[in-house]
C-alpha cells in the first residue's frame, strides 16, 4: 500500500507505488475500479496517477491540515478531462473516533456505489490513524477498519485489500490481523488474547487485540461532516 510514490520519483517511504501498479492490472480486465484509502495521509500518489482517468475512481479519507504531510486532498481536487469527477477527498479532523469515520464512510460509499457503479475495488489500510499511533491525530480502533472492510466486502466484487502507514507495529499488527480474518470471513472479537509466539512481550501488559482510544476531543462534528459531504455529492459527476 505505497500510495505516496509518483511516476518520476519516491515519496513518503514509499519507492515503488504498488496501488497504482495493482490497479492498472486490474484495468486489464475491468473498467471501472475503486481505489479506498483509509490511510492517515491523503493517497496523492494513487490520485495523481489517475487524475485524467474515467476507468478508476480514487476517494481518500484522511486529515488535511495546513502543513501536514503531503500537503493535498482537499474536496476542491476533482480530476481533470476525462477524469473530472472521479477524484474524491474527505478530509478529517484531529481526534476522529469511530463513529465520525464511519459517519464519513457510509455515507459516501452509498454515494459511490450508485454514481460510479464499480466492477473492482482496492483498499488501502493504512493504519496510522489508529489510537496509540505515534502521529497522535486520530483516534481509531479496529472497530472503523472492520467497518468499513465489512460494508466493502458486502458489495460482492473483486476486492483487493492491502496495507499501508502504521507506525506501532504491535497496533498495525492486531489492526490487519483482524482484517486478515474479517476477509477470510471471521472476525476476531477485540477481547481476544494475543496467542503466544516470540514477539508476545511486545505487547505487555495489554495483551488482547483491543486499542484502547485516547482522552482526546473529536474536532469533527455531525454538522461538519454533513457539510463536507454535502460538498462531495452536490459536485458534477
Amino acid at each position: 500500500g505505497r500510495h505516496h510514490c509518483k511516476r518520476e520519483r519516491a515519496s513518503g517511504f514509499c519507492y515503488v507505488n504498488d496501488i497504482v501498479l495493482g490497479i492498472l492490472e486490474l484495468n486489464k480486465t475491468f473498467s471501472r475500479v475503486l481505489y479506498v484509502d483509509l490511510d492517515l495521509h491523503h493517497g496523492d500518489g494513487v490520485q495523481d496517477a489517475f487524475l485524467y482517468s474515467n476507468k478508476v475512481m480514487t476517494l481518500s479519507f484522511h486529515h488535511f491540515d495546513r502543513g501536514f504531510y503531503p500537503n493535498s486532498g482537499g474536496i476542491p481536487v476533482e480530476g481533470k478531462g476525462k477524469g473530472k469527477g472521479f477524484s474524491l477527498n474527505v478530509p478529517l479532523m484531529q481526534g476522529t473516533t469511530d463513529s465520525s469515520f464511519l459517519q464519513a464512510f457510509e455515507e459516501v460509499m452509498k454515494f459511490v456505489w450508485l454514481s460510479f457503479e464499480p466492477q473492482a475495488v482496492v483498499v488501502q489500510c493504512g493504519s496510522d490513524g489508529l489510537a496509540g499511533d505515534p502521529y497522535k491525530v486520530f483516534n481509531l480502533t479496529t472497530d472503523a477498519f472492520a467497518g468499513a472492510i465489512k460494508s466493502v466486502l458486502e458489495w460482492d466484487i473483486p476486492t483487493l485489500v492491502l496495507g499501508g502507514g502504521g507506525y506501532s507495529s504491535v497496533n498495525c499488527a492486531r489492526c490487519w490481523t483482524r482484517l486478515t480474518a474479517i476477509a477470510c470471513g471471521q472476525d476476531i472479537a477485540v477481547s481476544a488474547d494475543i496467542p503466544d509466539h516470540k514477539f508476545y512481550t511486545e505487547y505487555v501488559p495489554a495483551c488482547s487485540m483491543a486499542i484502547d482510544k485516547r482522552l482526546v476531543p473529536d474536532e469533527n462534528t455531525p454538522e461538519s461532516i454533513a457539510d463536507t459531504l454535502n460538498q462531495i455529492m452536490l459536485r458534477p459527476h
